[in-house]
C-alpha cells in the first residue's frame, strides 16, 4: 500500500472528526502533528502501535490517545474490514475552553492506549455521532459542540486504567521547542545552537527533553526530518530541494541519512511508491 500520510492534517483548522471503514491500513514511518488525536476502534482485528518508537499491539476494541508533537504510527496487522472514528482538536480548544474541556488522567501523557470492550464502545458511539453531526451542521453554535466533545472527554477519562503511569511534567519550553523543529526542520538543530536559542544548558536541554518525549533529541530530530522527507518525496519535490528543506547542505549527507534510516535511496523510495500506485 502506498504511504501517503501528510507529515500533519494541514487541513484541520481547531477541530475535526471523520469516520471509516476500511480494509487494512499501514503506516509506515512515525510522524507527528500539532493537533490532539484519539482514535476510537470498534473492531477486534489486531493493531500495531509505535509512540517514540516504543511498540503496542491490540486486538480489542480501544480507545488511542496521542498528544501534539508526538511521533508514532499505527497499522493494522491484517486486510480484515476494521471501523472507526478519528477525533482531530488543536491546543488552543482546551485553552479556550478552559474548565469545560479538560483532559484529566490524560493531561501530560504523550500516549494512552485504553483498552474497551463492544458494550463501552456501544455506550460511546451516540456521543461521537452527535460530536459529528453537530459540528457539520454550522447553524449549532461552536460552545455546543463543545460541550458534546467535553462530555466525550469525560467519558473517556472513566475508561482510563487507574494504573495509568503519572504523567512527567515537563518546562513549557519543550512544547515550544517542539514546534520550533517541526516548523524548522531547514534550520541548525544541533543541541548547542537550541540550547542558545532557548536559553538553557545543552544539559538542561538533553534532559528536560528526554523527561518529556522519551525520545533523545537527536533520535527525535532525525526522525522528524526523515518523515518529512518521505512526504515531500511523495509530493514530487526535487531531491536537492528535499535536503535544502531538510537542513543539510550537501545532498549525499541527506542521501546517506535517508539511507541508514530507511535502507534506501531518496530515489529509491520515491521510484518504490510510484511502483505501488
Amino acid at each position: 500500500m502506498r504511504e501517503n500520510v501528510p507529515f500533519w492534517n494541514l487541513e484541520i483548522d481547531s477541530f475535526k472528526m471523520g469516520a471509516t471503514e476500511s480494509m487494512g491500513y499501514t503506516m509506515k514511518s512515525e510522524h507527528a502533528h500539532h493537533h490532539y488525536e484519539i482514535m476510537f476502534n470498534f473492531s477486534r482485528i489486531p493493531f500495531r502501535h509505535t509512540v517514540s518508537g516504543h511498540v503496542t499491539e491490540s486486538d480489542t476494541p480501544y480507545i488511542l490517545y496521542r498528544a501534539p508533537y508526538t511521533l508514532h504510527s499505527s497499522s493494522s496487522l491484517t486486510r480484515e474490514k476494521y471501523r472507526r472514528y478519528l477525533l482531530a482538536f488543536q491546543p488552543e480548544i482546551l485553552t479556550e475552553y478552559s474548565g469545560i474541556c479538560d483532559l484529566g488522567k490524560l493531561k501530560g501523557q504523550a500516549s494512552c492506549l485504553i483498552p474497551t470492550d463492544e458494550n463501552q464502545m456501544a455506550m460511546l458511539e451516540p456521543l461521537l455521532v452527535r460530536l459529528w453531526w453537530a459540528h457539520c451542521d454550522k447553524s449549532i453554535p461552536r460552545r455546543a459542540w463543545i460541550g458534546i466533545l467535553a462530555a466525550l472527554l469525560c467519558e473517556i477519562n472513566a475508561l482510563v486504567p487507574d494504573d495509568l503511569p503519572p504523567a512527567e511534567t515537563a518546562p513549557q519550553y519543550i512544547q515550544d521547542l517542539l514546534y520550533y523543529i517541526i516548523e524548522n526542520t531547514y534550520e541548525n538543530l544541533s543541541s548547542d545552537a537550541l540550547a542558545e536559542k532557548f536559553f538553557v544548558s545543552r544539559s538542561k536541554l538533553l534532559r528536560d527533553f528526554y523527561t518529556a518525549t522519551q525520545t533523545p533529541l537527536h533520535e527525535y530530530i532525525t526522525a522528524i526530518r526523515v518523515s518529512r522527507a518521505k512526504y515531500w518525496l511523495s509530493e514530487g519535490m526535487s531531491i536537492s530541494m528535499v535536503s535544502q528543506r531538510c537542513g543539510f547542505t550537501h545532498e549525499s549527507a541527506f542521501i546517506y541519512m535517508f539511507r541508514r534510516e530507511t535502507g534506501m535511496t531518496p530515489g529509491e523510495y520515491r521510484k518504490n511508491l510510484e511502483q505501488n500506485e
